[in-house]
């Protein structure tokens, strides 16, 4: 049962006007995502790679959807075990290397922030200034539109690069 602006929505009996309509749209949207993919992989030239790799897997991937897929609970509960023992360890490694005290959120982008770039924000201004730089010049590469250092991903991959670097030129050994 799926729920519509506040009202219970039944699949199994719909009126054949919304099917048609719902129907309608969603080949619309489809044929007009197809064409502009198509355009893609033409101007970057990457029609072989679909045609050889991509278009035989997409039966397996309508099974895949259909049917399912059947997961291992038992490895799965091993994993996320062996996962969160994993982060532990680099979470309790981060404190003990940055002095960080345990009300410190390392999953707050404001306290990430102050960690990575040793970074302070200016009594309600757009701006950063730095606190402690420990000979790593960790500055940020990016900046959100509020003015803050970038957080996302690549950011995050520059700064573990220069860290790994830092530390192997230490001479010290990861773990």
């Amino acid at each position: 049962m799926l729920t519509v602006e506040g009202k219970k929505f039944d699949w199994k009996n719909i009126p054949l006007n919304f099917c048609v309509e719902g129907n309608a749209k969603d080949t619309y949207g489809t044929a007009r995502v197809y064409h502009k993919l198509l355009q893609e992989l033409e101007e970057r030239k990457l029609g072989k790679l679909y045609d050889k790799l991509i278009a035989p897997l997409t039966m397996a991937f309508r099974d895949m959807e259909y049917e399912g897929l059947l997961i291992d609970e038992d490895k799965l509960e091993e994993l996320g075990i062996q996962l969160d023992d994993r982060i532990e360890k680099a979470e309790r490694a981060l404190r003990d290397a940055a002095d960080l005290d345990d009300e410190i959120n390392l999953n707050s982008t404001k306290d990430l922030i102050r960690i990575i770039f040793s970074l302070e924000k200016k009594d309600k201004e757009k701006e950063y200034t730095v606190v402690e730089d420990f000979g790593l010049g960790l500055y940020p590469f990016h900046f959100t539109k509020k003015g803050a250092p970038s957080t996302n991903e690549e950011t995050l991959v520059k700064v573990g690069q220069l860290v790994g670097d830092e530390y192997t030129s230490r001479g010290l050994k990861d773990e």
